[in-house]
Formats: structure tokens, sequence, C-alpha cells
């Protein structure tokens, strides 16, 4: 009896001294966290505007000069850096505005609220922050994955403001209804994400017993002068709220907004531009099988899109993936600027 007495007390005392070690990691875990943050926020100043909007400020990455004025809204938790590889090409002609929606890249995170991060709100910010900066319309709005229904809503409320709009493989909000395992998969992720202690995954990168912070930055394809900073945005706890923020809303506001609010462009010119990998993943039977069950879903959907407006086209990127601005850069830049040619042509007859 005494040594089952015994035997328990060594049990708890065990358990209680791994339930301590948990506490006290996490909570090493935590201060290195913030202090790292901290450090990072210094290491790299914005390089753009910070336009106040109510409180808060927004950060817009400003290039160029000329009309119309290019907007870039990258896809899910994506901070305007990611597009920073298209910069020099489009800037030489015409004045280009990547956007960082709030808690992400550079811009201040938004109020605690389950509706801060729908794409309602992002449309909204992006509109408020375009004001305060200066940046006068008409804007061609590039729109990539998750981007493209803030872009849908940001036209559809301030239609006089858009002389076109670019769609890249964007996101459709019947997909969820859809794509019946995406909401499963999205949610798997973001618990995946929530469960990571940062503090402790930083400490692995910068002590060098980890690479993959840099290489998910390098699969980026940015110029490396500003992997550095990527891989700070990757490690930052703002970052990643704001990334779980944005996909709860995408699986259940966004469709909701989108269809009630934007179920048209009228005539606004639009370019639908959709991915074709063409070649399968691997050999792996079932990794090819569920591409081609995505592909049956997600290609038509694009073609949808192209209802949107009365003045629309249809290109299919060969040979890339979803994010058609790192496989084919070239035809995103042609497709933009495309569109900022023919508005000056417009404008010229006009005047």
């Amino acid at each position: 009896m005494k040594r089952s007495i015994r035997s328990r007390g060594i049990i708890v005392k065990a358990l209680a001294g791994l339930v301590s070690g948990a506490i006290a990691g996490a909570a090493m875990s935590a201060v290195y966290q913030t202090y790292g943050a901290r450090r990072d926020r210094r290491r790299f100043p914005p390089p753009g505007r910070m336009a106040d909007v109510g409180g808060r400020r927004i950060h817009l990455w400003t290039a160029g000069t000329g009309s119309p004025t290019v907007v870039i809204v990258p896809g899910l938790g994506e901070p305007g850096l990611n597009w920073a590889a298209l910069l020099p090409e489009l800037a030489a002609e015409s004045s280009v505005v990547l956007y960082d929606r709030a808690g992400l890249g550079w811009s201040d995170p938004s109020p605690w609220s389950p509706w801060a991060a729908t794409a309602l709100g992002a449309a909204r910010d992006l509109r408020r922050a375009l004001d305060k900066a200066g940046i006068a319309p008409p804007y061609v709005l590039v729109g990539h994955s998750a981007g493209g229904n803030i872009v849908r809503l940001f036209a559809a409320e301030t239609p006089d403001a858009v002389a076109a709009v670019v769609l890249v493989d964007s996101s459709h909000p019947e997909q969820i209804r859809l794509l019946h395992r995406t909401r499963t998969m999205i949610a798997l992720e973001m618990l995946r994400s929530r469960l990571t202690p940062l503090g402790l995954r930083r400490l692995a990168f910068e002590a060098g017993w980890s690479d993959r912070a840099r290489r998910e930055a390098e699969a980026r394809r940015l110029p490396s002068r500003l992997l550095s900073a990527r891989i700070a945005f990757d490690l930052s706890d703002r970052q990643r709220r704001m990334e779980l923020r944005e996909a709860a809303a995408a699986i259940t506001v966004n469709p909701v907004q989108v269809r009630r609010r934007a179920p048209s462009l009228g005539a606004i010119p639009l370019t639908v531009v959709s991915s074709n990998p063409d070649e399968p993943p691997g050999t792996d039977m079932k990794a090819i099988e569920e591409q081609r069950r995505f592909s049956s879903v997600w290609s038509p959907l694009q073609a949808d899109l192209v209802r949107l407006s009365s003045n629309a086209v249809h290109v299919v990127a060969e040979h890339a993936g979803h994010h058609i601005h790192r496989d084919r850069p070239e035809l995103i830049v042609t497709v933009i600027l495309g569109h900022v040619r023919r508005v000056r042509i417009e404008a010229g007859c006009a005047g």
C-alpha cells in the first residue's frame, strides 16, 4: 500500500515537473519572441508611406510616377513585399502601389474584432489610405488570390475611380462551397500555425539549427536584398495573428460579402489571368488525382470570373501555378502595362 502511494507521488511530481517545464518554456519563448520582433521592427523600417486611416497606419509601398496608378493587392496573409520583384518594370512606366493590409508587412494591426480582417474592411482601408497619401485615381487594380475579393469590393464601392481590374488566379466566392476540403484544410493549417511557438522557431533559425524560414522566403523569389525582411515577417507574431484572422474571414464572411456587394464590375475593363501548371506533381498518383479534382472545379470558377464584366479578357498562364507573378512575372507585367497604356491612349483621345 505504501509503495503504491509512493509510486503515485513520484508520478504526480514528474507530471508537475513536466507541466512547470512546459510553462517555463512557453514563457521564455514568448519573451524571446517579443524581443526579437521589436528588434526586427527597428532593423527594417517601412520603405513606403504610412497613411493614417483613423488611429492606425497603413503602409503603401510606392514607386514610379504617372497615371493611372497600379495598385497591387496580394493574396491571403501576404504583404506587398511579395510583389516587389515586379516593381522596377512596372514603375518604369507608371505609378505603382504595393498594399500592406492591416497587420501585414509594415501596416499597423486592426482593432480586435471578428470582422476586422474581412475583404470589405481591407477594401475600405485601401480607399482611405490612398486618399490620405494623396494618390489620386484612376487606378488599375491588381488582385491576387484572396486579394481578388478585395479588388472586386473596392471597384464595386468606387467604380468611377477604377480604370481597369486584373484578377490573378483570383478567389471566387463559390470556391469554399464547391471545393469541399478547402474549409477543413484552412482550419487545420490555422490550428497548426497557432500551436507553433514562434519564439522557439525564431531561436532555431537565429541559432542556425533550422533554415526553414530562409527556404520559405527564398521560395517567394524575392530580390535578395529583401529576404531578411521577409524572414522577419514570417517570424512575426503580428503577421501570424493577421494571417489567422484573414483565413477565418476567408472561409466565413468574405464569400457572403462579395456575393452581395460585388456581383458585377459592369463595363470596367477586366483581365482574368488563370494558372495552368500543365505538369502533374511528380509521380504520386494520389497527388495527381488531387490536382485533377481541384482543377476540375478551379478552372470553371476562373472562367466564371470573366462574366463579371462586359469588357473582359481571359488569359491562361501556361506553365504557371497559383503564384503566377512568381512563375510568369513577364506575363503579369505585360497584362498590367497593357491596361496602363490603353488608359493613357483613351485619356489622350478624350482630351
